[in-house]
């Protein structure tokens, strides 16, 4: 099993966290889970059908491309067989600035991108079917990202910022002070807030913070819960067990012990510093 993630271009780095490749192939069916992550994605897979199970959905089929909003709650990924997965890893508001899709709409699903896409944009699909490998897919997804921020803009831009601040601080931040900074009425803004990313604000800083909070026990059975408590910005463990009780319905330790996160599982999870222009 393998997992990689490749750096955008510098115009796209407002929009896009990563571009992301997942290889996996097994004899014996797979359970991955995977905590909120304040991210939403495009997804490919060029390979067998896999199934998604949510507090929504048990063992729902997920379409061979696909678009993500906000997930609420950890999520597991049943596997049997085959998949090699690619995607775009996109920041909070980006998918409305792109697309002008309603992301409350979104939150917790997996839609068939050819339902949201114009007939010549969705041509991006076809045309990542038809290449030979990951690395040339993932150009072509990027040039046509740089064509389609010339074209569109429909997000706010406090919106955006705003939710790119809560994201870049992993949650830790205070929502209110946030929001006396925004040049709106407060009221209009979680409004927009919602519509732009899909949560509220107080929920999207809970969120990345609890994802962020996992990221920090990924792969370690044997973690120090308090250290993880402080560096997770709780502010005492009462929150701290409420949050993952929530999020995962899990206490800390029982979560630390049982997750079957993807980091249990890669032989190698690696970030390519260069950009996609200076080659792959």
């Amino acid at each position: 099993m393998d997992y990689r993630k490749y750096r955008p271009a510098k115009l796209l780095e407002k929009f896009v966290e990563c571009y992301f490749v997942w290889e996996v192939e097994s004899d014996k069916p797979l359970r991955i889970e995977s905590p909120p992550n304040g991210l939403c994605s495009l997804v490919f897979n060029f390979q067998d059908t896999y199934h998604v199970s949510n507090h929504k959905y048990e063992k729902r089929k997920v379409p061979n491309c696909f678009m993500t909003g906000q997930a609420l709650s950890n999520y597991t990924l049943h596997i049997n067989g085959k998949i090699s997965v690619m995607g775009i890893a996109f920041k909070p508001a980006a998918i409305y600035n792109f697309y002008k899709l309603s992301m409350y709409e979104l939150t917790d699903e997996r839609i068939c991108f050819s339902t949201v896409q114009s007939n010549p944009d969705s041509e991006v699909e076809s045309w990542t079917n038809m290449a030979k490998s990951h690395p040339e897919r993932i150009k072509i997804l990027e040039t046509y990202l740089l064509e389609l921020i010339k074209k569109t803009g429909y997000g706010d831009p406090a919106i955006i910022d705003a939710a790119n601040e809560i994201f870049y601080t992993k949650g830790k931040i205070n929502v209110t002070e946030l929001l006396d900074k925004v040049p709106m009425s407060r009221r209009n803004f979680e409004r927009r807030f919602l519509e732009e990313v899909g949560v509220s604000p107080k929920t999207y800083a809970k969120i990345r913070r609890f994802g962020y909070t996992c990221s920090l026990m990924a792969g370690n059975r044997d973690i120090n819960l308090m250290d993880v408590l402080y560096k997770g910005g709780y502010y005492d463990q009462s929150h701290f067990i409420k949050d993952f009780k929530y999020f995962s319905g899990r206490t800390p330790r029982k979560y630390a012990k049982t997750n079957v996160e993807l980091a249990n599982y890669v032989d190698r999870i690696s970030l390519v510093e260069r950009r996609l222009q200076e080659g792959i």
